[in-house]
């Protein structure tokens, strides 16, 4: 296998969206894929992700 797919976690505090990093603002718009607990992630951080 030479292709290389990273995983990366991002972690959202206590949920307020104006609290998450840059870096992990910017790994979520180019994520491929994000997973996430659905009653713990603010609409507004999914709202992020790469549609």
């Amino acid at each position: 296998m030479t292709d290389r797919h990273p995983v990366i976690f991002v972690g959202a505090g206590p949920g307020d969206p104006e609290l998450i990093t840059v870096k992990g603002q910017k790994a979520l718009a180019r994520a491929d894929l994000v997973l996430y607990a659905g009653s713990l992630v603010s609409p507004a951080v999914l709202g992020w992700a790469n549609p």
